[in-house]
């Protein structure tokens, strides 16, 4: 039997849908764990000098380790192993002893971070991106530790879930934090922070119950307030003065990288973390798509109609990576002030960064695109494009982008234009 190589493990994907294993041979035992979700996972697998059983104890995630960090890890296990010890045993019962311990809700979610940073703690099979991570941090340290942090992970009890999610709600913790030389933090109440930090309190303590540190979940049936889904959208008047509001402080002097970013997210209808971080290598200008190596549904090719490619073929190259660069720091575009200011100028109440995206979505609906088409354009996880087939653009989806953001150009300029005879304007050689 071969061994385990980098090259091996990269290339290996799980047909029809199951799990594969691959095996070393030196040592013996020592696997890793292919998942048609694409995770892959180092383990050892020996039979307990204890119980005489088959044991299986996970090492930690590819990527995260690697093949030689992950076989000399297997090593000492097995090496454990011939002395007479059983390491899964000795997890089990240092578990077991935790559960009658004082162990507190404040130490559990160090736990749970620690895991979920190394990949062990997943959703929907797949381990939390680092963004998602460090906003359960934030949740962590500003709401669950503060109000439960000291309290025993085996008394917490469903009428301790209910006090805490409407103190939240209430703004017991509300505070504002600096967290950068010029940056401050806003920590918030509300129906939403509340239903949100409870729902992370729930994987929280799903995890204390997987791992024998007590028998149930208390978050479990707690009825939280709904998940109020947005549904403003700019008519053809508000476009128009956003887009007077955009020009008037673009000519004042405004940070000219947040301007031409929110105007492509107006064009665009992606997502904010996609615009201020997108990457030069991820713009496709010749296929007229954006290829993003990571969104919120995964691996995507993104059909771009034409006014956003122009957009940003008159960007200034001011950085190497990003498209959108900082202006003070390294990394990309962070700055919401200037989205906040020109929503300010144009008078418009209750609209968000995201009201842009739910705009596009609407102006597509008006143009009579299907709802398949729309979810292709905005990048839904379910109809998203995988890594298998990045290589391909639809080109429907192409001249569907081109009327939508035409369409929005036309009305962000007070030009009236009836939808059905909305013609994208094409440049030479496109």
């Amino acid at each position: 039997m071969a061994g385990l190589t980098k090259r091996l493990i990269d290339a290996t994907t799980p047909e029809d849908g199951k799990e594969l294993r691959l095996w070393d041979d030196n040592p013996r035992g020592f696997g890793v764990r292919l998942k048609p979700t694409g995770v892959k996972t180092f383990f050892v697998q020996y039979r307990s000098p204890v119980t005489f059983k088959k044991s299986r104890l996970t090492i930690g995630q590819y990527g995260r380790l690697t093949l030689d960090e992950a076989r000399s890890e297997a090593r000492k296990i097995l090496g454990s192993v011939e002395k007479g010890d059983d390491p899964a045993e000795e997890i089990r019962r240092v578990k077991a002893d935790a559960l009658t311990a004082a162990v507190t809700v404040g130490e559990l979610c160090d736990d749970y971070m620690r895991d979920a940073w190394v990949g062990k703690v997943t959703y929907r099979g797949k381990p939390k991106k680092a963004s998602t991570l460090e906003i359960d941090e934030g949740r962590i340290n500003r709401h669950i530790k503060p109000l439960l942090g000291k309290s025993r992970l085996t008394e917490v009890t469903r009428r301790h879930v209910e006090t805490f999610m409407h103190d939240v709600r209430l703004g017991k913790t509300a505070a504002v934090e600096k967290t950068k030389l010029r940056g401050k933090a806003r920590v918030t109440g509300g129906d939403g922070t509340a239903r949100r930090t409870v729902g992370l309190l729930g994987s929280i303590f799903s995890y204390a119950v997987k791992e024998g540190l007590r028998p149930d979940n208390p978050v479990t049936g707690i009825e939280r307030a709904p998940d109020n889904k947005r549904s403003r959208s700019l008519s053809p008047g508000e476009y128009r003065a956003f887009g007077v509001a955009l020009d008037a402080l673009e000519g004042s002097g405004a940070n000219p990288v947040a301007v031409r970013a929110i105007r492509l997210l107006a064009l665009s209808g992606c997502r904010r973390g996609e615009i201020y971080g997108l990457r030069r290598t991820e713009v496709d200008l010749h296929n007229q798509c954006f290829r993003f190596d990571d969104t919120k549904a995964g691996q995507q090719v993104r059909a771009m109609g034409r006014t956003a490619m122009n957009l940003i073929q008159a960007t200034p190259e001011e950085d190497i990576t990003f498209v959108f660069p900082a202006s003070r720091s390294d990394g990309h575009l962070k700055d919401v002030k200037v989205f906040r200011k020109v929503c300010e100028m144009a008078k418009l109440d209750d609209v968000t960064i995201h009201t842009l995206r739910h705009s596009f979505a609407t102006t597509a609906n008006e143009l009579e695109y299907s709802e398949i088409t729309i979810a292709g354009l905005l990048g839904h996880g379910r109809h998203s494009t995988t890594a298998r087939y990045t290589h391909l653009i639809d080109h429907a989806l192409v001249n569907a982008a081109d009327r939508v953001s035409s369409l929005i150009e036309a009305r962000m300029n007070g030009i009236e234009i009836e939808s059905a005879n909305v013609v994208p304007l094409r440049t030479s050689g496109s």
